[in-house]
């Protein structure tokens, strides 16, 4: 019997069955649908790790991944874990008064926060030659951005090394629990026994749980991202995140860059969404590139995708026990990356019962339809 088995091997999946391991568990099982780790929604991510966040326990999950993401790239010798890129949050004069709040607030914590008006962002960011005089710009310079599938390996490669054992291409299709130990049914025809199951299958945890009995308040959403091909190469440009028309830009390498977001505020459905980008999305995010840069004069599109993020009532992700020795961990709120190692490393700690979930219990609220709202807001 194992000590803990995790189902979903994305970001958050990885990192709880590493620390598992690290907390002193024996034996632990990672099970994942797809043939390899973080394929889903943690491979769709922009990447984007910042800790301007309303919630100050989210800010504190931020500033431990950034920990654990430092730490995956020393193990695995992998530099493209995460690189410093610095974060440019524009906005107009309606935005200004909530973007001079946040800059207090950076500064009461610590961190480092500039006010750039439109002038000064042009003299930074040249490329950046559209913004007009009204603009104003939030300029944290210690954002990072990471790249999910290079951390989980990462993860792996360690979690492997203290023990685990990794299934991939296992697809659940029951889950039964009951006080001191639980099991795990997989298509194949296996059946997995542990002490505790862990499910953290991001948006598909709702559907794995429903059969044992159990509702959490938790929607699917789907989401939209690009790759586009620069007109020439920019000039170090930082992520951009564009309040007015909420796009946010990644630059990857010297003339290209990921371009999001379409966000669709409805739920979908996991196993039936459309995974590539919409022609209107792709036009859409072509003409917010060129109200910012004449970058986007020339640019071209290399590829589109959709993902799935997990919406909850509050925007805080549902963390702890849903029954006799069964867990989750989901509701990313499309910031799961941000914090999913240090939420990750939390579930583990709940389920073998080094810690508590605390406010984050996913039974603290009903499973009853609720509005879908993104969760990279400033307000």
């Amino acid at each position: 019997m194992y000590d803990l088995i995790v189902v979903g091997a994305g970001v958050w999946g990885t990192s709880a069955a590493l620390a598992a391991l690290r907390q002193g568990a024996r034996d632990v099982l990672l099970l994942e649908a797809n043939f390899g780790a973080a394929e889903e929604s943690s491979a769709k991510s922009g990447g984007i790790v910042t800790a301007l966040l309303w919630n100050a326990q989210d800010r504190a999950f931020v500033e431990r991944s950034r920990e654990l993401y430092r730490e995956a790239a020393e193990l695995g010798g992998d530099g493209s874990v995460w690189r410093r890129t610095g974060m440019l949050t524009l906005g107009g004069p309606k935005e200004r008064d909530l973007l001079e709040g946040r800059a207090a607030q950076a500064e009461r914590e610590g961190a480092t926060a500039e006010l750039l008006d439109g002038g000064e962002v042009r003299r930074r960011f040249p490329d950046l030659d559209r913004l007009g005089d009204d603009a104003i710009g939030l300029f944290t310079p210690d954002d990072w951005h990471v790249n999910p599938t290079a951390y989980a390996q990462a993860a792996l490669g360690e979690a492997r090394r203290l023990g685990l054992t990794l299934r991939t291409g296992a697809r659940v299709v029951g889950i039964s629990a009951r006080v001191g130990s639980a099991e795990v049914r997989l298509q194949d025809g296996s059946v997995h026994q542990g002490a505790r199951v862990l499910v953290s299958a991001g948006c598909w945890t709702r559907k794995l749980l429903a059969p044992s009995g159990v509702e959490i308040p938790l929607r699917p959403y789907r989401t939209q991202l690009s790759s586009l091909r620069l007109g020439s190469v920019h000039r170090e440009l930082p992520v951009v995140w564009h309040l007015p028309t909420d796009i946010y830009l990644v630059p990857e390498g010297a003339q290209d860059i990921l371009a999001g977001d379409g966000t669709e505020y409805k739920e979908s459905d996991p196993d039936a969404f459309r995974r590539e980008g919409d022609p209107f999305f792709v036009e859409s995010v072509a003409e917010r590139l060129i109200a910012l840069t004449r970058l986007g004069d020339a640019a071209g599109l290399r590829s589109a995708w959709a993902g799935l993020c997990g919406a909850t009532p509050d925007r805080r992700p549902l963390v702890g026990a849903v029954g006799p020795s069964l867990f989750c961990a989901c509701g990313d709120q499309g910031i799961g990356v941000m914090r999913g190692p240090a939420i990750g490393e939390l579930a583990a700690q709940v389920a073998l019962g080094a810690a508590q979930e605390g406010d984050l219990s996913p039974l603290r609220l009903p499973a009853a339809d609720f509005p879908i709202r993104g969760g990279f807001t400033l307000d």
